[in-house]
């Protein structure tokens, strides 16, 4: 159970001193950034990945998030998640002509309510979708279950807690029909200020690296690109890269 906010407040400033919440926040930056240039922790270049000794300590790492905040995510979902999600997809015209929407990386499911609410056809994958989800699908991401080109369109927040970035796009254009399209809301990279934490599996120096990279094999191409504000202390941009048709070789291949 949740301490009620007053007793929260008056605990932060004694743990905190006169600062209080802004303090805390402070510390954490801090220590953010100690863990980020970390090299036992981070292997460093252009494009940051977190170090893990295989595959599957990787999936327990990210599968381990879920369950030291399930009871928090539920209710800022209907407070804040929820309300920002129907915000953004209404001012996504790009997603005017999707029925079908697939969300990567969705926990417990607050964009693929938000869609449903806006009468798309939405479910979510991620690899820990807490108990009796009835929006997500247990899943990696990395290995969707979905016949290529069933969905006309891919959200996700999530390119940060990918493994391997190139795989991760391969899936997401194969899973989409020719002319789809792919919906990422994405940070602002190291270089541009900002410093993962301690569950992003990968990052990058900029958001213009990240879509390059993206966009590299010539499968999708960047249509559009809006900053939508901040949310807490983050904040987003909003990138749609629609799928290019696929040659004969390569649609066969």
């Amino acid at each position: 159970m949740r301490a009620p906010r007053p007793i929260k407040r008056i605990y932060q400033r004694l743990r905190y001193g006169a600062g209080g919440k802004a303090t805390k926040f402070a510390r954490r930056l801090r220590a953010r950034r100690d863990r980020f240039v970390d090299p036992d922790r981070w292997l460093h270049g252009e494009l940051a990945q977190r170090r893990y000794p295989n595959y599957d300590a990787y999936l327990a790492h990210q599968s381990s998030k879920l369950d030291r905040i399930c009871e928090r995510r539920t209710e800022k979902d209907a407070r804040v998640a929820i309300p920002e999600f129907l915000r953004r997809f209404r001012g996504c015209t790009a997603l005017a002509d999707s029925r079908a929407v697939l969300c990567l990386g969705a926990r417990l499911g607050a964009e693929v309510r938000a869609l449903v609410a806006l009468g798309y056809f939405a479910v979510g994958v991620d690899v820990n979708p807490g108990p009796d989800n009835p929006y997500v699908l247990h899943g990696d991401f990395h290995h969707l279950v979905f016949a290529d080109g069933t969905v006309d369109a891919v959200y996700t927040n999530a390119i940060d807690h990918v493994w391997d970035l190139e795989g991760f796009v391969r899936e997401v254009r194969r899973v989409l029909r020719p002319g789809g399209v792919f919906v990422a809301d994405v940070l602002p990279g190291f270089e541009e200020g900002f410093t993962p934490g301690e569950f992003e599996a990968t990052h990058w120096r900029s958001i213009n690296y990240l879509v390059a990279r993206i966009c590299a094999d010539g499968g999708l191409a960047e249509e559009s690109r809006v900053d939508l504000g901040s949310t807490g202390r983050d904040r987003w941009t909003q990138v749609v890269l629609r799928a290019r048709a696929l040659s004969g070789a390569r649609a066969n291949a």
